[in-house]
Formats: C-alpha cells, structure tokens, sequence
C-alpha cells in the first residue's frame, strides 16, 4: 500500500487531501465551540450543525462541473477561496464585529466549497493510479481523513484551552494555503479535463441527467441503498450519542465514542488492502454481518468499556466496505462520467444524514434511548441480508476484476431482490 506513495502526483495529492482534512476538522471544532460561545444556546449549536450537513445534499450539482473543469484548478481554488472565507471571521474578531451570524454564514460557504473538493479528489485517483492501484490508494486517502479525525477528537478542547478559537481559525486558514501550493505542484500525466465535456454542446441540465441516468441504469444503485442506510444510522447517532454517552459512563464517554468509532473506521480502511483479492459481494456480506453482531453485542453489555469495545469492532467492517467499494465504483464508471457520479453518490448519501438526526432526537423523547441504539444493529443487518439476497450484489467479482462490462448491468430487469 505505502509503494503508491511513490508515485509523486498521488503523493502530491495525498498530501494536499490531509491538509485539507485537517483544515476542515480544526474548522468545524472551532466553528461549533465559537456559535456556543458567542450565544450559549443549543438552538444556534443545532442551527450550526444542520448547516453542516445540508450542503452534502446538493452535492449532485457539481458533477457536471467537475468533469468540464480541469481538477487541477478546482483543487487549487477551492482551497485558496476556504481560505479567504474563513479568515473572515479572526478579521471580524480582529476589527471588533465578530458575530453569531458571521460565524454561520462563514460555515455554511466553506462546508458547500467543500462539496466541490472531495468529488474532484476522487474524480482525480484515477487519473492518477492505476486500476489495481485504486485500493491502496483509497485506504491512504481515508486515513488522510479518519487519521485527522483521532487526532483532534482528542486535543480539540486542549487546543481551544491554551491557543484560542481565533488562533484555531489562523491555523485552519494556514493548512488551507499550503493545500493549495501542494496542489500546484501536480502535473496530471494526461489532461485532466474530459475532451468529450469540453468539446461537447450539451447543456448542464443534459450533463446532469447522464450522470443521474448511469447511476440509475447500472449497479450502483443497487449499492447505493446500503450506503444511505448506513449514513441514516451515523445520523441517528449523531442525534442520540451525547445523551447515550452521558447515560452510560458521562459527558467524557461522547469523546470516547467519536474516537474509537473514527479509529475503528481509520483500521476498517487499512485491513480492506487484505482482502482486495476476494469477491466483493461475499466479503461485503461477511462485513455486515460481523459488523451487526458486534453492535447487538455492544446493546446488550452493561459495562461501560465493554458498549464501548464492542461499538468500535462494530465499525471496523464498515470502514473496510466503504474503501472497497469506492474503489469498485471507480472502475466502474467511465472517465467522463467520475465527477458526476461521485458527486451525485455523494449527495444521495447526505440525504439521509439530516434525516436521521431528525428522527433519532425525535424518538429519544418516545423511547428508551439505549433501545434506539440496539435499533442500529438491525438495521445493519437489513443491509447484510439485502446483499445476500440480491444475485447481482451477491456476485460481484474482486473490486480488481469489476470493468465497466461488468457488471454495469440494467436495474430494471429484475426485482429487488433476485
């Protein structure tokens, strides 16, 4: 896995995706601890985190864009404009108008700037590796993602304490010009534009439409249902963990859960170079099915350490399905097409996000809280037993083997389950 590092351009990019990981982490810890700050109530906090989120929905909309634009610029800019956008608010700090408003407004642009960043970086691998490359080279990206994560989950209030929120926000403005000069530095081995987007006189709804029809038309559909089930489950979670946490063990087991769950998923990635060569469906099967023990083992054990240890083994399997099968979407889909699927991926994910905050604080005031949390592992057993029973998941092949031949096959010729 480490030998794709070798490879500069990929190396460049990593690189550039940690900063920028790192950017959006240290943002997002300072921006929910400022609105708290500046307002000491929950509704701008809630205000604050649904801000967050929303953005994801409307990912779909810059799939078009990104396969007419060259990636190397929207990498570069995208980075160059979070940074403006958020020096914003230590300026405002600075000049003495620092408000909530600021603050939210300032979260709202640089989390949709955002949307356009990680659909060009996985537009992007491809281009830069090879087929049988793709794997290693989604485990790195992640860990440049979860690896950020374990980290400041665990020194964010350490840094609030002793360098300031305002100090955060410089740092955060730093790792965003550094990613932009890192990213500079790539030269893509062909143009990284699609010749048939630019050449093309479709019109953007037109462009929009093929990558909403390839979706629909093939496979990934099908894989869809289990993602947006799992971003329903995180959402829920989302929603009930500080209450859970602090039923359970107190306010510190909340820090606890978002570390072992971002560690379990950081190990899921790394362990999916292991099983490259075995046949997706089946790996994806045995993944849910280990993965719905654990949470039913975690629901049922009293002891605190013991929900805990449980609920990271839980998601070990699922980081190792999700680096799997976003290499197996990538060579899936045709060149042209990358943008517009990943985003349109993207968005039909963030749709359930929101969704399942929403009904997981609703049900915390119906029932016990503890059983909205075994509710999860159901759920994730829905997904092993819908992969398990749909032939066309079922069969699919080593993610090296999948072509757009096979298995970009017609949905609408089978049932559901078939």
């Amino acid at each position: 896995m480490i030998s794709v590092l070798k490879i500069k351009n990929f190396f460049l990019l990593f690189s550039g995706r940690l900063l920028t990981n790192l950017g959006d982490s240290i943002y997002s810890v300072a921006a929910m601890w400022l609105v708290f700050k500046l307002t000491g109530s929950s509704f701008y906090t809630g205000l604050a985190g649904m801000l967050i989120m929303l953005p994801g929905i409307f990912e779909f909309l810059v799939g078009p864009l990104i396969d007419r634009w060259r990636l190397k610029s929207i990498l570069i800019y995208t980075q160059w404009i979070q940074a403006f956008v958020v020096m914003a608010v230590p300026l405002s700090y600075f000049l003495g108008f620092l408000n909530v408003w600021l603050v939210i407004f300032v979260m709202l642009i640089a989390t949709s700037i955002e949307q356009i960043v990680y659909p060009a970086q996985q537009a992007a691998l491809p281009k830069l590796l090879k087929k049988e490359d793709l794997v290693a080279g989604n485990s790195l990206m992640t860990f440049a993602y979860q690896g950020t994560d374990i980290v400041l989950v665990g020194l964010s209030g350490i840094l609030i304490v002793y360098i300031g929120v305002i100090n955060i926000y410089l740092i955060d403005v730093l790792t965003f010009v550094l990613a932009a000069l890192i990213f500079g530095l790539m030269k893509f081995p062909l143009a990284d534009t699609n010749p048939s987007s630019l050449e093309s006189k479709k019109s953007y709804f037109s462009e929009l439409k093929e990558g909403k029809d390839f979706v629909k038309n093939s496979i990934i559909l099908k894989m869809l249902i289990p993602l947006t089930i799992i971003n329903f489950i995180f959402g829920m979670i989302t929603a009930i963990m500080p209450e859970f946490s602090s039923h359970i063990g107190g306010e510190a087991f909340y820090g606890y859960f978002l570390c072992t769950m971002s560690i379990s998923l950081l190990l899921g990635s790394l362990l999916s170079q292991i099983l490259t060569k075995l046949p997706l469906g089946y790996t994806t099967i045995s993944c849910f099915f280990l993965s719905a023990f654990f949470w039913f083992c975690s629901y049922l054990s009293s002891h605190p350490l013991m929900i805990l240890f449980n609920f990271g083994l839980a998601f070990i399997p699922i980081g190792i399905h999700n680096v799997i099968l976003v290499s197996t979407i990538q060579s899936l889909v045709p060149e042209e097409l990358t943008g517009r699927v990943f985003a349109l991926v993207g968005s039909l994910s963030a749709l359930f996000l929101p969704i399942g905050s929403l009904l997981g604080g609703f049900l915390s005031t119906q029932i016990e809280i503890k059983l909205i949390y075994g509710l999860g592992s159901f759920a994730i057993l829905f997904i092993a037993m819908y992969w398990l029973l749909t032939s066309k998941l079922r069969a699919l092949p080593a993610p090296g083997n999948v072509s757009e031949d096979h298995p970009q096959l017609s949905v609408n010729d089978e049932n559901s389950f078939n």
